[in-house]
C-alpha cells in the first residue's frame, strides 16, 4: 500500500494579519483532512516567530504568542527546518508579508520544498501595489492613477504630501499602505483633514504609502484557477456591497453582515467576460500560479484592476472558496485541487 503524501499546512506569522492566516489555515487543515487523500498536519508560527506542529482540530489551534511581529528568530528557522524534513508538500496559508510577499517561498524553494501558489517573485510584485500597478498597465490593464509616497517623508512633512495630492487629485481619494492586505490601514479621504488623518495611519502599517484616485463604479473580483495542465482558468466574478462602510474594508471582510457578495455577479455577458479576461492577464502579467484573486472595480470604459491576491482568504466564507462553489467545487475539493496542481510541477 502507497503511503499518503504528507501535507503540512502552515499559517501564522509575525504580519498583522496572523490572525486571518490561523482562520485560513484551520479552514484549510480541516478540509484536507476530510479527504482521506493526503497525511495533513499544521505548522503554526507565531506572532513572535516560534514554530509549532500540530494536527489540532480548527477552532482550537494553538497561537503561541501575542507579541508584536518582528524578524523571525535563526534559531526558530532553523528549527523550522528540521520541522519540515519528511514533508512532501507544504500549503501555505499566509496573509501580509512575511508569509504572501516571496519571503516564505524563497525559503520553501531554497529547502527543496514543494508549496503551495505563487513563486517568491510573482509573490514579491503582488505584495508591491506600486510595482504591480507599473505591470499591469504594461500588460495594457486599466489601473487607478495613483501617487507613491515613503512614509518616512510623510512623517517628516505631512504638509508637503497633503499638498501633493492636492495639486494631482481632487476629493475623495484612496490612501493605502503599499504592502499588506485585509483592507488594513486604508481609508478613504474625503477632505484635508481626513487625508491627514489617512496617511498618518497608512504610514503605521508601511514604509510607503498609496495615494489613488476614488473610483466610481460596481466592486468585483474575479478569482483564477489553474489545472493539472498548467492552464488558467477563471471562476465566476463576485460583485462586493460594503455594508458598514463605503468600501470593503476589514469589517466588511471578516464580520458577519459586513458586506452582501453576489455570486455570480448580476453582469452583463461582455462584462463578465471583461472582468475574467482582465484577471487572467493580471494573473499572467505578475506570473502567478496556481490560484489567485484580482480586485477591481467595473467602471463605464470597463474593470480597472486595484489587486492582486496570490493567497485568498481560505475560509468557506471567503471569497475564491464561493466562486469555486458556484463553479462546482467543494471547498475541500477546491483545496485538494491545489495540492494536486502543485504536486504536478514537481
Amino acid at each position: 500500500m502507497s503511503r499518503k503524501v504528507r501535507v503540512v499546512v502552515m499559517m501564522g506569522g509575525p504580519s498583522s494579519e496572523h490572525a486571518v492566516s490561523l482562520a485560513s489555515g484551520a479552514q484549510v487543515l480541516q478540509a484536507l483532512q476530510s479527504t482521506h487523500e493526503f497525511d495533513v498536519s499544521a505548522l503554526v508560527i507565531s506572532r513572535t516567530g516560534q514554530w509549532q506542529m500540530t494536527s489540532s482540530v480548527p477552532g482550537i489551534l494553538p497561537e503561541p504568542g501575542e507579541a508584536a511581529g518582528g524578524p523571525m528568530p535563526r534559531d526558530e528557522a532553523i528549527r523550522g527546518v528540521g520541522l519540515l524534513r519528511d514533508v512532501d508538500m507544504v500549503f501555505l496559508a499566509f496573509h501580509g508579508p512575511f508569509g504572501e510577499d516571496g519571503t516564505l517561498q524563497g525559503f520553501m524553494e531554497a529547502l527543496s520544498i514543494p508549496y503551495t501558489g505563487s513563486g517568491p517573485l510573482a509573490s514579491a510584485l503582488a505584495m508591491d501595489k506600486a510595482k504591480a500597478k507599473e505591470l499591469f498597465r504594461c500588460y495594457g490593464l486599466k489601473t487607478p492613477d495613483d501617487l507613491h509616497f515613503r512614509s518616512k517623508l510623510i512623517r517628516a512633512s505631512l504638509t508637503n504630501a497633503i499638498q501633493t495630492v492636492e495639486a494631482n487629485f481632487t476629493y475623495p481619494v484612496v490612501v493605502k499602505p503599499n504592502l499588506g492586505g485585509s483592507s488594513l490601514g486604508v481609508s478613504i479621504a474625503n477632505h484635508m483633514m481626513e487625508l491627514e488623518q489617512a496617511l498618518i495611519t497608512a504610514a503605521r502599517f508601511d514604509t510607503d504609502v498609496l495615494v489613488e484616485e476614488r473610483l466610481e463604479g460596481r466592486e468585483v473580483t474575479c478569482a483564477v484557477l489553474e489545472e493539472m495542465d498548467g492552464d488558467a482558468r477563471a471562476l465566476p466574478v463576485i460583485e462586493i456591497v460594503p455594508k458598514r462602510g463605503p468600501f470593503f474594508d476589514f469589517a466588511s471582510k471578516y464580520e458577519d453582515g459586513g458586506s452582501e457578495e453576489i455570486c455570480p455577479a448580476n453582469l452583463t455577458p461582455d462584462e463578465t467576460r471583461a472582468v475574467q479576461q482582465a484577471a487572467l492577464v493580471a494573473h499572467e502579467a505578475l506570473g502567478c500560479r496556481g490560484f489567485s484573486r484580482t480586485d477591481m472595480f467595473l467602471t463605464e470604459s470597463g474593470p480597472v484592476v486595484l489587486e492582486v491576491n496570490t493567497i485568498p482568504g481560505l475560509t468557506p466564507n471567503s471569497l475564491m472558496p464561493k466562486a469555486a462553489k458556484a463553479a462546482g467545487l467543494s471547498f475541500a475539493e477546491l483545496v485538494s485541487h491545489v495540492v494536486k496542481v502543485a504536486l504536478a510541477r514537481t
